[in-house]
C-alpha cells in the first residue's frame, strides 16, 4: 500500500531525511519510532504531499505521491499531531466537514466513535481539552474508508483506557485490509500494536524489522549493577559485545551467543542483573550507539 524509496529532504544545509526507505503492506501496522528531531513528522508530511522531497519516490496504492499528491491523498486518512482545529465548529461538525473530502466515508461510524470516546458531539471544539480534540481527529481518520491511515503521535494526551480503545480500533482497520503508519513516543503501545517497527535517528533508519525480531534483539541486552565501579577497559571485551555506562551501572548488548558473555560476567562483582526484552530497552541501546549524521 505504501512504498518509500531513498527519500531525502533537507532544509538548507540541514538534512532531515537521508535516503530513507520504508514499506507498509495492506493489513499491517508499522510504528515509526525516534526522539524529537529524528525526522518522523517530516517523513509523514512528505507522504501526505505537505512537503516535497528533494529526491526519492513515494507510492501510495500504486499512485506516485510526489507527482500526483492529490490522487494519493484520496487514498489516505490523516490525523496530525497538532490539535489546532476550527474552534467554532462542534465535534460533530468537524467530523462531517473532514469526511466530506473522502469518497466513501462512514459518517455514522465516526459519530459513534465520538460517543465511544465520550466526546460530546455538540460541544464546540474551543471548549474541549487537548485529549478530547485528539479523539475527534482519530474519529475522523478512522472513518474515512481510506486504504492507508497515517497518524502522527496518535496516543499523545490520551488516557490509558482511550489508548487501549485506539489500539483495538487500529487492529480492526488493519484486519479489514488497511495499512497503518504512525509515529509515536509511546513505546508500550507500539510494542503491543505493531507488526513492524522502524527506528529513525537523524533522518536515517537505524533498525527496522518485525516486532518479534526486534523484541528478540532487545532480549540480548543485559543491565548490570556492580558492587564496585569499573572503567570500560576493566570490563570483559569481545567483538560481539557492546558496553555502555559508567561506574557501577553498565549495559551490555550481545550480537552473538550468550553463553560466553554469561561466563565472562561471572568474573565481575555483579550486585544485580536485569534482562531486556522491550522496545524501550532497544530504544535506549540504539540511541546510545547511533552516531549523528
Amino acid at each position: 500500500m505504501l512504498s518509500i524509496d531513498n527519500l531525502h529532504k533537507a532544509f538548507g544545509t540541514h538534512v532531515v531525511l537521508g535516503d530513507t526507505s520504508l514499506q507498509v503492506a495492506s493489513g499491517s501496522i508499522l510504528g515509526l519510532v525516534g526522539p524529537n528531531g529524528a525526522g518522523k513528522s517530516t517523513l509523514l508530511r512528505c507522504v501526505l504531499g505537505l512537503l516535497t522531497p528533494d529526491r526519492g519516490s513515494i507510492t501510495v496504492d500504486g499512485v506516485d505521491a510526489v507527482a500526483d499528491s492529490i490522487a494519493a491523498r484520496r487514498r489516505m486518512a490523516y490525523a496530525p499531531s497538532e490539535t489546532a482545529l476550527y474552534h467554532r465548529m462542534t465535534a460533530a461538525e468537524l467530523v462531517r466537514f473532514a469526511l466530506a473530502f473522502h469518497g466513501a466515508p462512514d459518517v455514522s461510524g465516526a459519530l459513534a466513535l465520538l460517543n465511544a470516546f465520550q466526546v460530546p458531539a455538540k460541544a464546540r471544539l474551543r471548549h474541549l481539552s487537548h485529549g478530547m480534540k485528539r479523539k475527534v481527529l482519530l474519529a475522523q481518520a478512522l472513518s474515512t474508508g481510506a486504504g492507508l491511515i497515517v497518524l502522527d503521535e496518535p496516543m499523545e494526551a490520551l488516557d490509558p483506557e482511550a489508548r487501549l480503545q485506539v489500539e483495538s480500533l487500529l487492529r480492526q482497520r488493519a484486519a479489514a485490509g488497511a495499512a497503518v503508519l504512525f509515529s509515536s513516543h509511546d513505546l508500550m503501545s507500539t510494542q503491543r500494536l505493531c507488526d513492524f517497527v522502524a527506528f529513525l535517528h537523524h533522518g536515517r533508519i537505524v533498525r527496522q524489522g518485525t516486532a518479534d525480531e526486534l523484541l528478540a534483539e532487545a532480549s540480548r541486552v543485559l543491565h548490570l549493577r556492580l558492587r564496585e565501579p569499573r572503567t570500560l577497559d576493566a570490563l570483559p571485551a569481545h567483538d560481539m559485545w557492546t558496553w555502555n555506562g559508567s561506574g557501577v551501572n553498565w549495559t551490555v548488548s550481545c550480537a552473538g551467543p550468550m553463553e560466553p558473555l554469561l561466563a565472562a560476567l561471572s568474573t565481575l562483582p555483579v550486585a544485580a542483573v536485569r534482562g531486556g526484552g522491550s522496545l524501550e530497552e532497544l530504544f535506549a541501546t540504539l540511541y546510545s550507539e547511533a552516531p549523528a549524521c
